[in-house]
């Protein structure tokens, strides 16, 4: 565990030497795991996609690493949700999607406090850090429902694993979601291309999608949506909301495989997160986002419809786990 100033920021190295794996992350920037590479093939693969500079980062919370979303992931419909009868509108300033929809959460946007840092037996390199709605209040005027995430990141045998803690700490019920939006590199290898990657997304169905938002309609996956068994990447473009997931030994996995390059990165997510997210950006990437529910869920559960919205009540805590594994074969 080491951690250093780069550029003006604060930054912790998280380092596994039996596999020659780093992850870097920033608490400063939403605690955003900007980097994470590892050891293959005897040279040294970045696995997520990290910025060009911290600098390009800070201007742009939700475009590079992993951006944690909380306490909604993705898009609530024009800021606006109705919860318990009550009607909330959320700020769009720093949060609008560019459609006028409010997006991503606040935490990805905000610094957290650092928790604690070191290594272990059970975890090796870690650290943990904590964010407190109530000391934002600017949150407070837009959503009162006072919160505590504390998240920590852990890098052991080459896997990087988010642990999150969600806390109601206000006194009536409170929703919530939560959401990762890890960028990989896609190829992973420096001499492959699009074309020799696949994926594969354990999903049976998908929520149909009108500018982006859901209908409240579920349909099953066909063509090209259907990622149960692997895809080639190249000419697929995606900003999708899968669900109906396929479980097994109670974690789905999501694939990215280089052929080319012989590497496999796989995302592996508890059964809290019931919705995974694909998108692909305008650029050699693509993101799994493992969800706890769809996006603008709260509007959807005002509307009947179960699209994964948890309630936590007073003092109510909530665990979710996720994996990212990297692998050479």
């Amino acid at each position: 565990m080491d951690s250093k100033q780069i550029a003006d920021f604060q930054v912790y190295i998280l380092t596994d030497k039996a596999t020659n794996s780093q992850a870097y992350l920033i608490p400063a920037c939403g605690n955003n795991c900007f980097r994470f590479t590892q050891m293959m093939h005897n040279q040294q693969v970045d696995i997520i996609e990290s910025p060009p500079n911290l600098e390009i980062l800070s201007e742009n919370l939700t475009t590079y690493g992993n951006p944690i979303l909380f306490p909604f992931p993705n898009r609530i419909r024009r800021g606006r949700f109705i919860f318990e009868g009550k009607e909330y509108s959320l700020s769009l300033q720093n949060h609008n999607d560019g459609e006028g929809n409010w997006i991503h959460g606040f935490v990805c946007k905000r610094p957290w406090r650092v928790e604690e840092c070191g290594e272990s037996e059970e975890l090796g390199a870690y650290l943990r850090c904590s964010f407190d709605s109530t000391e934002f209040p600017e949150i407070g005027e837009q959503f009162p429902f006072p919160f505590l995430i504390t998240v920590t990141y852990s890098l052991k045998d080459g896997i990087l694993t988010f642990d999150a803690d969600m806390k109601n700490i206000g006194n009536g019920n409170m929703p919530v979601g939560l959401g990762i939006h890890p960028y990989f590199r896609a190829p992973l290898g420096a001499d492959s291309s699009a074309a020799d990657c696949i994926i594969r997304v354990p999903a049976n169905k998908q929520w149909e999608l009108i500018e982006k938002l859901p209908t409240g309609k579920i349909l099953p996956v066909e063509g090209r949506y259907d990622l149960r068994s692997p895809q080639i990447l190249e000419g697929l473009r995606f900003d999708d909301v899968f669900t109906d997931l396929i479980f097994e030994d109670d974690v789905t996995r999501t694939i990215l495989d280089d052929t080319n390059a012989k590497i496999r990165v796989i995302v592996e997510a508890d059964a809290l997160f019931r919705e995974i997210v694909v998108y692909t950006p305008p650029r050699p990437s693509i993101c799994f986002e493992p969800y706890t529910c769809a996006t603008d869920a709260v509007n959807l559960h005002a509307k009947g419809v179960d699209a994964g919205l948890r309630i936590l009540k007073h003092g109510e805590t909530l665990h979710g786990k996720i994996r990212i594994i990297a692998e050479e074969y």
